[in-house]
């Protein structure tokens, strides 16, 4: 068991109060979609295990080259998200069911120069690509759910095909291809170049060569020539390596500000991708996010309040994307190693929704959520009124609805009984108080 001083220092690291003040009087900023998803495509890069921040540089490579062409703003608008989007069809799978190539010198189209070290069957090979097939397929028919722009779920769909018309099947080659598709799929490729040990001054080097290798092949050959130009740049190299690139493409403000209810349906078609990738019955996100609302009200928060809480909500378990989803469908109890990397998800969370401009507090009640009241709770141990009242209404409703709802390793329960096994809660994982709030807004429970 942690000592009294254990538990001190992992409060002390998780504890930030220059990040995580608040008036309690904060409600949903105004947001545009270009910044909501520049932040959240880092839970993307969790997905498919790539370092941080590889899709946006990914758009930072798109725009630059896109603006270089002297495309117009729509079609440049139009990479940046197709840039951002690309591997979200990694979100709905198993990244370690996934085998994908590592990177090299002719990464291309993850399918004809080069097989990870751990498929050596014909059929191990085929299932690689039809893997990677289903991702883009995957992330096209999500980008669309998102409302975005046919051409940004082209892109998604076309971003590991050939110039050549080699790679996904039924690719089109050449010219034919739309040209913000082969865009982002130059830049997706050369980023994943980059995504080595090598210092950027090699990297700054040997980047314009990497290009003409592939062009013709792999690559529109005008755009490969037109992007080794831009490698020879200084001003390319220091953009992609600032350590404020996020932040900078987030300002571009792309996309335009959201509305309050288009804010939720966004936030609402990455709740059902976590769902599915989660084996969590349909709508479970939404469900659990519009309960959470209620609740705060009945609390007596103000709708400015419950509409940012619904928004921490649809968002909560955006970390689970960073957690292997075998873990989260195992039926059996979990070992410590899995159990530890479990708990990290609310951090990663926290961590993702802290870079979106006005959603501190959202960040720390989602990084707060699997608090106890009596300090048993993770990832910071925090007690008493530590855990703030909002993360116990969104673990409330969690729990309610996982209780009630068929899980991989459980059939639902009546609500009668689900009411039940959360009273024996009161005290331990949740305030009383809230706890009967809580109650009165979810019964009346059946028999």
């Amino acid at each position: 068991m942690a000592s009294k001083a254990q538990i001190q220092t992992v409060k002390a690291d998780f504890l930030d109060p220059s990040l995580y003040e608040d008036t309690g009087l904060s409600g949903v900023p105004r947001l545009s979609r270009g910044a909501v998803i520049g932040a959240l495509s880092r839970a993307f890069d969790l997905a498919e295990g790539r370092k941080p921040g590889h899709a946006q540089r990914v758009a930072y490579i798109g725009v630059y080259l896109a603006s270089d062409l002297g495309l117009e703003a729509g079609r440049i608008e139009e990479v940046f998200f197709a840039s951002l989007l690309h591997d979200i069809g990694m979100a709905v799978m198993d990244p370690v069911a996934v085998p994908m190539v590592k990177p090299s010198r002719h990464w291309g189209s993850n399918v004809r120069r080069s097989k990870p070290a751990d498929v050596t069957s014909r059929s191990g090979w085929v299932e690689v690509i039809d893997a990677i097939a289903r991702h883009c397929e995957t992330g096209a028919e999500v980008a669309r759910r998102m409302g975005f722009a046919e051409a940004v779920a082209r892109a998604v769909l076309g971003h590991h095909d050939c110039w050549d018309g080699s790679g996904r099947p039924g690719a089109t080659p050449g010219p034919a291809t739309p040209l913000v598709s082969r865009i982002v799929a130059l830049a997706d490729r050369f980023e994943t170049l980059l995504d080595g040990d090598a210092p950027p001054l090699v990297l700054r080097r040997s980047g314009p060569d990497l290009l003409r290798d592939m062009a013709g092949q792999e690559l529109d050959p005008e755009l490969a020539e037109r992007m080794a130009a831009i490698a020879s740049r200084d001003d390319f190299w220091l953009g992609l390596y600032d350590h404020d690139l996020g932040a900078g493409l987030m300002a571009l403000n792309y996309g335009g500000v959201l509305a309050r209810d288009e804010l939720f349906d966004l936030l609402g078609v990455l709740a059902d991708v976590i769902d599915v990738r989660n084996g969590r019955s349909e709508g479970s996100g939404r469900r659990v996010a519009d309960l959470a609302r209620k609740v705060a009200l009945h609390c007596d928060m103000t709708e400015r309040r419950a509409d940012l809480l619904k928004v921490a909500t649809l968002l909560h378990d955006i970390g689970t994307l960073g957690v292997p989803a075998r873990y989260l469908r195992k039926p059996d109890i979990l070992s410590v190693d899995e159990m530890s990397a479990v708990q990290m998800h609310p951090v990663y969370a926290r961590d993702i929704l802290g870079e979106i401009p006005g959603l501190g507090a959202a960040a720390w009640w989602v990084g707060c959520h699997h608090e106890r009241v009596d300090g048993k709770g993770y990832p910071g141990m925090l007690e008493g009124s530590e855990v703030p009242a909002e993360a116990q209404i969104i673990g409330m409703c969690e729990t309610f609805d996982a209780l009630t709802n068929d899980r991989p390793y459980r059939r639902a329960l009546p609500r009668s009984e689900a009411f039940e096994i959360m009273r024996g809660l009161a005290g331990n994982r949740f305030d009383p108080y809230l706890l009967a709030r809580f109650e009165s807004v979810a019964g009346p429970f059946d028999a």
